[in-house]
Formats: C-alpha cells, sequence, structure tokens
C-alpha cells in the first residue's frame, strides 16, 4: 500500500461543498465520540462500529440533523471506523486516548469508494463536477481509497492509498563492509560509525525566527477578529514551511543513506522520555524529527531491498568502548569526547556511540565483527559526495576527533 499525496485547486462552490464535509465528519466523529466516553463512564462499555452506524441512521432522520445528508454517506461512515480504530488502539496502549476535534485543526475525510481519478481531474461522489488536481507523478496500481484534507494554512490535499505490486527486490546481505552505525544526536543531526557528521540545516533557525514574530503578533491581536483569522494563517504557513524544509531534508539524507550502505543500523529510542523534563531538549528532539527519519529509512531500506536494523533502547551504545568493551558506570551528557578509563581509547563521543551501534546490530545477525573498525573509505566518500551534491553539510571526524573536510 503506497499514499500519493496531491495538491488540489477547487472552486469557490467546492470549497463550500468541501467545508460540509469536513464539519460534518467533524461532527459525526466529535458526538459519538461523547457518547462513547459517557458509555465507559457509566457501565465500562462503549459502542462498536455496527451500534454506531446504525444509531447513525437514525440521527439523519431527525429533522434537527437533516443536513447530514448533504454529505456523503460513506465518508461519514468512515469517520465511525476510525473511531473505532482509534480506541482499539487505545485499549492495546498503541496510541493516546482519542480527543475532540476543532474546527481550526487540520480537516479530512475519507472517500472509501465511487471516485474517479482521470488525468488531472477528481471526481467524488456529491460534488456536481471535478476538482482540479496537480497530478506531479503517475501511479500504477488499484486505487483503495482518498482522503481529502484542509492544512491550517488553508492549502487542499487529496492523499490517494494505491495497493501497487511489489516488484522483485533482490535483498542485500548483511556484511561488516557494508554497514553503518547511525548515532542521532542534538548539536549535529548524525554521526555515522565511518566518521561521517551530518550537520542540522541553517534554514531552521532562519524559519524559526519569522514563528517567533509571527506568534508574538497573534498574541496581540484581538481574539475573534478577522485580523487575529489573518494572523492565525500566516502563522499556520510558517509552521507549514518550516514542516515542509525538515521533510525535504529528512528524505534526501535517507535517500543518500540508502542508496551508499547495504545495512543500516540505528538505535531504538524512547522519544517521548527524551521529551519530558526538559523543555529545551524536549524542543531540538522535536525538531530534529528523529521519528520520521527512522520510518523513512526503514521504508526506503525495504524497496531497495537494503538491511534496516534497530538496537534494543538500553544497550550501552554510548558509555561503552568500542575498542575494549569496557562500559563506564558514568558519562555526563557535557562530555563530547570518549576516553577509555582502561585502554585509554579516545574518539569522538557521538562516533564511539555509532560504532557500538553498528557492532550491536551485526552480533544480533550473527556477523563477525573487529574491534573498531570502521565502514572502508570509498563507501564514506561516497557518502560525501551525495550528500554535498543534494546541499548538505557534512564532514569527516577521524579517529582521533579532529574534522577533515
Amino acid at each position: 500500500m503506497k499514499a500519493y499525496r496531491y495538491r488540489l485547486y477547487p472552486s469557490e462552490d467546492q470549497k463550500v461543498m468541501l467545508a460540509k464535509h469536513f464539519g460534518s465528519c467533524r461532527f459525526v466523529w466529535n458526538y459519538f465520540l461523547d457518547l462513547n466516553n459517557k458509555s465507559y463512564a457509566e457501565t465500562g462499555k462503549g459502542s462498536n462500529y455496527n451500534r454506531m452506524s446504525k444509531e447513525l441512521s437514525h440521527l439523519k432522520k431527525h429533522e434537527e440533523y437533516q443536513w447530514l445528508k448533504e454529505t456523503n454517506a460513506q465518508s461519514l461512515q468512515q469517520s465511525l471506523m476510525h473511531l473505532e480504530t482509534a480506541f482499539k488502539k487505545f485499549f492495546k496502549k498503541l496510541a493516546e486516548e482519542p480527543v475532540f476535534k476543532g474546527k481550526h485543526k487540520r480537516q479530512s475525510f475519507t472517500v472509501p469508494q465511487a471516485f474517479k481519478v482521470i488525468e488531472n481531474l477528481l471526481y467524488i461522489p456529491k460534488f456536481k463536477k471535478p476538482i482540479r488536481m496537480f497530478r506531479h507523478r503517475d501511479f500504477n496500481g488499484q486505487v483503495r481509497s482518498i482522503t481529502i484534507s484542509q492544512e491550517p494554512s488553508g492549502k487542499y490535499h487529496a492523499s490517494i492509498l494505491v495497493y501497487e505490486q511489489d516488484p522483485d527486490i533482490q535483498q542485500m546481505p548483511v556484511t561488516e563492509e557494508s554497514a553503518i552505525g547511525i548515532d542521532m544526536g542534538i548539536k549535529t543531526f548524525a554521526t555515522l560509525s565511518d566518521g561521517v557528521q551530518i550537520q542540522k540545516p541553517k534554514h531552521f533557525v532562519q524559519s524559526e525566527k519569522k514563528l517567533v514574530k509571527a506568534q508574538k503578533r497573534l498574541s496581540r491581536k484581538k481574539k475573534g477578529s478577522h485580523n487575529r483569522m489573518k494572523q492565525r494563517v500566516r502563522v499556520a504557513r510558517i509552521q507549514e514551511h518550516m514542516a515542509n524544509q525538515r521533510r525535504d531534508f529528512l528524505n534526501r539524507v535517507s535517500d543518500v543513506l540508502t542508496r551508499t550502505y547495504d545495512t543500516i543500523a540505528v538505535e531504538d529510542l524512547s522519544l517521548k522520555d527524551m521529551m519530558n523534563g526538559n523543555h529545551r531538549r524536549a524542543k531540538a528532539v522535536a525538531d530534529a524529527g528523529w521519528g520520521m527519519f527512522r520510518v523513512m529509512l526503514k521504508t526506503k531500506a525495504s524497496q531497495r531491498g537494503r538491511n534496516f536494523m534497530e538496537i534494543g533502547r538500553y544497550e550501552p551504545s554510548t558509555k561503552m568502548c568500542s575498542a575494549c568493551g569496557h562500559v563506564k558506570s558514568e558519562m555526563k551528557l557535557s562530555e563530547r569526547r570518549f576516553i577509555c578509563d582502561i585502554c585509554g581509547y579516545t574518539n569522538d563521543r557521538d562516533v564511539n556511540a555509532a560504532i557500538n551501534i553498528r557492532r550491536f546490530a551485526l552480533i544480533s545477525e550473527g556477523v563477525p565483527t573487529e574491534s573498531g573498525e570502521l565502514t572502508p573509505v570509498d563507501r564514506r566518500t561516497s557518502a560525501l559526495e551525495l550528500l554535498a551534491r543534494e546541499g548538505i553539510r557534512a564532514s569527516v571526524l577521524v579517529e582521533a576527533g579532529s574534522p577533515v573536510h
């Protein structure tokens, strides 16, 4: 299953119709979420999809809720399915508790069938004319569903879920020569076990300054005024721009790494725990987009026959000496160089951690490793060239820790 996202350009009449769909699906979600919460509080049980679906049919017959008939009935049913899925994930402790949806946040509804995509036109039920779509790339396969969304910035998108038959992909073997370990950082974006350090892009800081100014102006606007609404859209556009910058950067880095190395090992980090207790660190972790980067690496590795491996989050990758295996009892975050108390081995803190991540992953696959051995220079040079071609700042740290550009 693959999702293709396209920009939509609806007419004014279509925007009104889309607003009705967004509002109706939001109302159905909130209405039945409230019913479920009250039912759980009183009886300890909630409703399943079948009971909610019957209740929705009765609800549409009431004169007070006749406006629900203006919306595609299947989209309303999809809201109930999504609500049931959200509750199931919550009880399995896979997600947070479902919350009520607001009209100023991202809006969406799903069309499961009776739609058509013909060139740059999207046909969906209840709409008299097709919606214009910028189809910047084609897809091949069976279309399963379409989700229409509106961002807080006012832009409309269509996410088309397509079932594609995977081509025969030759899986690369796990070998020591083509494996790399990645240590995610806050000061630098990532450090590889062969000494390559990927720097954070500078445009994040520039966009953040614009966002701070826009948010200050928003806080001074009178609540409920048109000027406040306009300023809220400006803030949303800057936030969307920053999100696009982050996604573009992560896409380019993950693309280079999955093209250069056959085996990629990362650490299974608990991002939720890392973002608790320190608001500065939480902001840095959120801005880095580690979770999204890990998903991109995993997806692209599977599409290209590469190996994506995760080591346990409690492995002592930072405190362990990559030369002799001695584990330090304590190591402060301010210590940027690793110095072994036993053998005297010294290296950059992040490089040492990346080497250990690589070794732990190879050991889990039964691949013998040499202590402290790095990936061959030709792959490191190739990664640097590809990163430079993508406009990404990167450098190499030799074993002693001094930078070599």
